[in-house]
């Protein structure tokens, strides 16, 4: 096989295995499994070692983290997992202002796509909590791509 079919052939898997994904998701009525199985399968296209989801609350003031994992710290935190207590993220600061300083915050209030190579190179983000996850943790975070979920009706939901 040349490289170009390899290729045709690695493209056509992963066509596949994303309409089984499809299926699968759409018929799941646990909304802790599937919230878990969004973020298996997207780490599983990106070969991430790690992946948070956040949802919008009600009053679409914060974001609130509903699973976490990582695969090097053994981590399964939200949806079938261990409980996550920590806070959530505001999306506006007490002047009203927009949290624009960070990521996930970002990416939910402008519904724009966030990558970046590596957190501890970026600028124009806070990733204090990132850092203080590291210290804590023995971690080291590297890059992170952040995308915001819409719902059907293109609403973002987290």
């Amino acid at each position: 096989m040349d490289g170009a079919e390899a290729v045709l052939n690695n493209r056509l898997e992963q066509i596949k295995r994303l309409t089984q994904i499809g299926v699968a998701l759409s018929a799941e009525r646990n909304l802790d499994k599937l919230l878990e199985a969004i973020i298996d399968e997207a780490r599983r296209v990106t070969g991430a070692d790690g992946g948070t989801l956040y949802i919008l609350s009600e009053d679409e003031t914060e974001l609130h983290f509903a699973i976490v994992q990582n695969d090097t710290l053994h981590v399964r935190m939200g949806g079938t997992g261990d409980r996550i207590s920590w806070p959530p993220v505001k999306l506006h600061a007490a002047d009203h202002s927009e949290n624009r300083s960070q990521v996930s915050a970002y990416a939910a209030l402008t519904a724009n796509v966030v990558n970046i190579a590596d957190v501890y190179d970026a600028e124009g983000f806070n990733f204090e909590g990132t850092r203080l996850f590291d210290a804590q943790t023995g971690y080291r975070s590297k890059s992170m791509l952040v995308v915001p979920m819409r719902n059907h009706e293109n609403e973002i939901i987290g």
